[in-house]
């Protein structure tokens, strides 16, 4: 009777464990591009979001893509993640060919780097945190369920000082956000993690979107944009003119 009671209880706890997963929409930002303005600077940065509601099926998908690669010698052993800028051709589309079929709200904000005003080029802090999280929590929170979790996953190139004060410019955005569109998202549901990409493959994914976006953009070469474009539910260009 014991052993059946305690079993019970576990089954329970993990019950409770996979309703709270299935109530978070994980969501994950890459950027492709620098944001300096010398002569050797790139012309556009682009910053590409992924959500989803079930990122292990996007996070096996990504490893069986790698796995592939590596066992058809298309992409080199020693790489452990895939990374856009070292694809070739072939491994490009592929990547972005398999994103297609998944169940993905993908999105992505493109900046012409010459139209971007004088007082931010002189902040570049400021303007990095807001375009890494202004328009993207503004595509997201309407579709936000209430009391839904939000867990933003961010590839880990800040140090530590600066993901302290992003991830408060993070709560003080989407805080702001809320009471502006009349939205009812509580702080204490909103997550964030600053990952290395080599241990996350949906971060991986969302690299590859902001390549393609990158290519199209900087080099002229809509090849692999052309494959995704469909896809994407969110795309803002700053600035126009």
């Amino acid at each position: 009777m014991k052993t059946e009671f305690y079993g019970n209880i576990f089954l329970l706890f993990r019950l409770k464990e996979i309703i709270l997963r299935c109530n978070i929409l994980n969501v994950y930002v890459d950027e492709s591009g620098d944001l300096g303005f010398s002569k050797k600077s790139t012309k556009f940065f682009i910053v590409a979001y992924i959500a989803s509601d079930s990122s292990s099926i996007l996070r096996t998908k990504m490893k069986r893509i790698l796995k592939k690669l590596h066992n058809k010698k298309k992409y080199h052993f020693s790489r452990n993640e895939l990374k856009f800028s070292r694809m070739s051709t072939y491994c490009r589309k592929l990547v972005l060919e398999k994103l297609c079929p998944s169940d993905l709200d993908i999105g992505v904000v493109a900046v012409e780097k010459k139209h971007v005003k004088k007082e931010l080029r002189e902040d570049l802090t400021i303007l990095y945190n807001w375009l890494l999280v202004h328009h993207i929590m503004s595509a997201l929170l309407p579709r936000m369920e209430a009391r839904q979790k939000i867990n933003i996953v961010f590839d880990k190139s800040l140090p530590k000082r600066r993901i302290i004060a992003f991830n408060k410019y993070l709560r003080d955005k989407v805080s702001y956000l809320s009471y502006r569109d009349g939205s009812d998202l509580a702080l204490d549901c909103i997550y964030s993690e600053h990952i290395d990409s080599e241990i996350e493959p949906c971060l991986q994914a969302a690299d590859a979107v902001a390549g393609a976006y990158f290519q199209k953009y900087e080099r002229g070469d809509s090849q692999f944009v052309d494959i995704i474009e469909d896809k994407i539910s969110s795309f803002t260009y700053l600035w126009r003119k």
